[in-house]
């Protein structure tokens, strides 16, 4: 784990220097800690095309976890999930870019231990103009359970990671 973990470390310089300005990457971990029955967090790679100057699509992929605690009785989930987004970026600044995006994502695999789907909206913030730069965001999600076993929940998001090309 730990090779895989630096080997993935050593290719970020490399995949940040070698982008078309077409192409953005942003890897960031989200999640809260408001709400005690459900908190969710998820780790998460965007992979995207920038269209235009100011807007972009992005496909996405998550790796969560979800923690419940029902009755008094803690459990946790984990899911692999994908999905799509949508964004336009409303402000070019020294400081960095500030984009607002929309998307919606599912668990498209039969095996999971918790099956739904989700629609978010977030703001984000990437400072600075260098190649890699820090990544800020929050935002709301909806999670909509497919099962009988657990119930929908809304929920709000911090984010925090790197982008590369955004």
């Amino acid at each position: 784990m730990k090779k895989l973990l630096l080997l993935l470390l050593l290719t970020i310089p490399a995949l940040a220097f070698s982008q078309k300005e077409d192409i953005r990457v942003e890897i960031h971990f989200q999640g809260n800690t408001f709400y005690k029955e459900f908190r969710p967090y998820e780790f998460v790679g965007n992979v995207g095309y920038n269209i235009t100057d100011r807007f972009f699509v992005n496909a996405r992929g998550e790796s969560t976890i979800a923690l419940f605690k029902i009755n008094g009785t803690k459990d946790y989930y984990t899911n692999v999930m994908y999905g799509a987004n949508v964004g336009y970026t409303f402000l070019k600044d020294d400081l960095g870019n500030f984009d607002v995006r929309i998307g919606l994502g599912d668990n498209l695999r039969r095996k999971q231990d918790w099956k739904y789907n989700y629609y978010d909206a977030g703001v984000y913030m990437h400072l600075g103009k260098a190649k890699i730069k820090p990544d800020f965001g929050f935002g709301i999600r909806r999670y909509h359970s497919k099962g009988s076993l657990f119930k929908s929940y809304t929920r709000v998001f911090v984010a925090i990671g790197l982008s590369f090309g955004a």
